[in-house]
């Protein structure tokens, strides 16, 4: 049975899917769904299956081709590697994990509570 516009919209980017696999996957499915898809219709079909971090780059940009999108999500996902966006999966990773220059065990805040002897409680 052939694919329809339902099930390409419910889909999504796998976590260790590269974009460009993710789009190469949508395609193929894309290219069966009958009657047959507009490329502009594609692209806004698959900008909105994207993970919010994606979307969000992409959904201001709007790109003109298929092929377009797809050296856009490319340039996101290198940006992301390299540490070039504040991504909050990003932000849990383990120190020096992305980055040689991050000093393990940083400390940003601290609080003291003072303690008076022979004090009444308060």
């Amino acid at each position: 049975m052939a694919p329809d516009r339902m099930q390409l919209q419910n889909m999504c980017k796998k976590e260790h899917e590269s974009f460009k696999e993710y789009a190469q996957r949508w395609r193929d499915l894309a290219a069966q769904v009958a009657p047959p898809m507009t490329e502009k219709e594609m692209i806004t079909m698959i900008v909105d299956t994207l993970p919010v971090f994606y979307y969000e780059k992409m959904v201001g940009y709007m790109p003109s081709s298929f092929a377009d999108l797809v050296f856009a999500g490319e340039k996101i996902e290198v940006g992301l590697k390299r540490g070039k966006f504040d991504h909050p999966a990003l932000m849990n990773r383990k120190p020096g994990e992305n980055r040689e220059d991050e000093k393990e065990g940083r400390t940003h805040v601290v609080t003291v509570v003072p303690t008076w002897p022979n004090s009444p409680p308060a």
